[in-house]
């Protein structure tokens, strides 16, 4: 039998009855009272209405009834709907019904809700029902006696609320906090719909409206998001520490190999003696002249001999630093002696203009050694 035959006896009925396709959102049956509710020119013209610009909150609502249809349940529940853009609010009852083509189609007959709510409390409920927060009432055994949309959406239909979360010890530790009459806030993960997700999760103990019994509100707030940036945040945070750290061993290391390619010895009574090897530029000057003018001061150093065997480069910037040291030395009283000086050095100390009146320059460290100890001037 067709819908218009099985349901022709309801054609003339005052009760607005429609029969309502999910899977593609339009009517596919309705009687004169529904043609009239909807104020709708005839009924070809609210068959044809298009319904699938309603609210994710709406959409879950009815998915919600399809799966207590397919337990064998029927739903009874209050709707606001707005024909003409004005609301109505109606108590509406759902139950299964196969459409022409055998899919699942809704049967809704509905009644004007004469006992409707003050206005404030029916903008509450809708407000409710549109709500992103995840809202479950819970009985005081912790069974579900109401899920808003969102929850619907996250968790489904039939999710016993002790299986939702990750941690299977919290929803019992909920239940019996709240029926102590605390309100427990968490954090936590918890398994949806959409897989694992964290969630703080507020638990607080409300009157039942329909019996006056303590019931549990259970609301949860989606923080997956912040908390992966948060996590991701410490991690960078944690990266930069360890960056820190080891571009701080690397120059600690870079300041010990500069302190070997220049150590500091002390080869007589009086006398200090700085081969210098590798490269000599100004950073690396600046660092040799204060670590030697310390130990000038401290041993009360009467002469310093300057080995630059193993200087790598020969040109006028090494000139002027070596120059730049000497002249230093000469500062704190002590004389200067340069060893080591290969003739292409010698050269750059000529092009360079450096000044090394009185400074004995010499070919070997042995040479300087000597020199020191016959003092030289």
């Amino acid at each position: 039998m067709t819908l218009d035959e099985r349901l022709a006896a309801l054609a003339s009925s005052k009760l607005v009855t429609l029969v309502l396709d999910p899977e593609h959102l339009r009517f596919r049956w309705a009687n004169a009272a529904a043609v009239r509710l909807w104020k709708a020119g005839s009924l070809d013209e609210l068959l044809a209405r298009d319904l699938s610009d309603m609210s994710q909150a709406a959409k879950a609502r009815l998915a919600g009834y399809v799966a207590r249809f397919r337990q064998g349940d029927t739903a009874e529940d209050t709707w606001t709907v707005y024909p003409g853009g004005k609301p109505v609010p109606l108590r509406a009852f759902f139950s299964g019904i196969d459409l022409d083509d055998g899919r699942q189609g809704i049967l809704i007959q509905a009644v004007f809700d004469e006992g409707a709510p003050e206005a404030a409390r029916s903008r509450s409920v809708e407000a409710l029902r549109h709500s992103s927060v995840m809202v479950t009432l819970l009985d005081a055994q912790g069974g579900v006696l109401l899920h808003n949309p969102a929850a619907l959406r996250a968790f489904g239909e039939d999710a016993p609320f002790d299986e939702r979360f990750v941690d299977r010890a919290l929803a019992p530790e909920l239940v019996a906090a709240v029926s102590e009459g605390q309100v427990i806030s968490r954090e936590a993960r918890v398994m949806t719909l959409q897989g694992e997700r964290w969630h703080v999760v507020e638990a607080r103990p409300v009157p039942d409206p329909a019996t006056g019994d303590t019931a549990l509100l259970v609301q949860h707030t989606d923080q997956t998001e912040l908390r992966a940036a948060e996590e991701t945040a410490e991690a960078r945070a944690k990266l930069v520490a360890e960056l820190a750290g080891a571009l701080e061993l690397v120059e600690h290391q870079k300041e010990e190999i500069l302190a070997l390619s220049a150590p500091i010895l002390e080869v007589a009574r009086g006398t200090l003696a700085v081969p210098v090897i590798g490269a000599l530029d100004g950073a690396r000057s600046t660092e040799i002249g204060a670590r030697l003018l310390g130990v000038i001061v401290e041993r009360r150093s009467r002469c310093v001999i300057l080995d630059l065997t193993g200087v790598a480069t020969a040109d006028a910037a090494v000139a002027e630093h070596i120059a730049q040291l000497v002249r230093s030395i000469r500062l704190l009283g002590a004389r200067a002696i340069v060893t080591g000086v290969r003739p292409e050095l010698a050269q750059a100390f000529a092009q360079a203009g450096a000044d090394l009146s009185g400074v004995a320059l010499l070919r070997s460290l042995r040479e300087g050694i000597r020199a020191s100890a016959r003092g030289w001037s």
